[in-house]
């Protein structure tokens, strides 16, 4: 064994037989590093079983009294059930919120979109966008949607759109002036939208 050997092996020795004194990185971890641990042995509650109440004895899944505790069927955050939502066989139905006592209705008719006054735009080039038809219609009346269908993987247009007018005689003006209308090197074919099945 080499001298060096011997004076670091003397080293290690003379460190494991010094006590630390309170003010070092020894100590620190362990107090530090277990919060919970110094918690139970300052005399606080870690866990309540919510089966039977009991305090720091057991975990609620490992409770041993859950085969004598009351086997409560309903929530208690359950909502009453009203007469009106229950069906003629007595079992309650889910009532959407729209169609329950008291629900304003106007909220739900005011966000389908009305198909008559849709049309149909095709032979669009691949650079056209939403804000390009919108341009374009807006000359004949207010436009409540643009769309234009848009190739997911390669971001380019996929040569069609639909625009929605607020008022079904803008729509009939646009037809009539832009069918067979030169844009963008491309001559454009406007027609009705057909309705979507319902």
């Amino acid at each position: 064994m080499t001298r060096n050997a011997k004076v670091r092996i003397a080293a290690r020795s003379n460190q494991a037989r010094r006590k630390p004194h309170s003010g070092s990185k020894v100590e620190e971890p362990k107090a530090a590093g277990d919060p919970l641990a110094a918690m139970g042995k300052a005399g606080a509650v870690l866990m309540v079983c919510r089966t039977c109440g009991k305090k720091g004895d057991h975990w609620t899944s490992k409770c041993p009294y859950k085969d004598l505790a009351q086997q409560s069927e309903t929530f208690v955050d359950k909502p009453p059930t009203s007469e009106s939502s229950a069906g003629a066989t007595g079992k309650s139905t889910y009532v959407p919120p729209g169609m329950r006592a008291g629900a304003d209705r106007l909220g739900t008719e005011m966000r389908r979109r009305n198909d008559e006054n849709s049309v149909r735009v095709t032979n669009l080039s691949e650079d056209t966008r939403e804000p390009d038809l919108l341009e374009l219609f807006r000359t004949f009346g207010p436009v409540s949607r643009v769309y234009v269908a848009v190739d997911q993987k390669s971001g380019v247009s996929r040569g069609f759109g639909f625009v929605n007018f607020v008022h079904k005689e803008d729509a009939e003006k646009a037809i009539n002036k832009l069918n067979g209308y030169g844009y963008d090197n491309l001559i454009l074919r406007v027609e009705w939208a057909t309705p979507r099945p319902n």
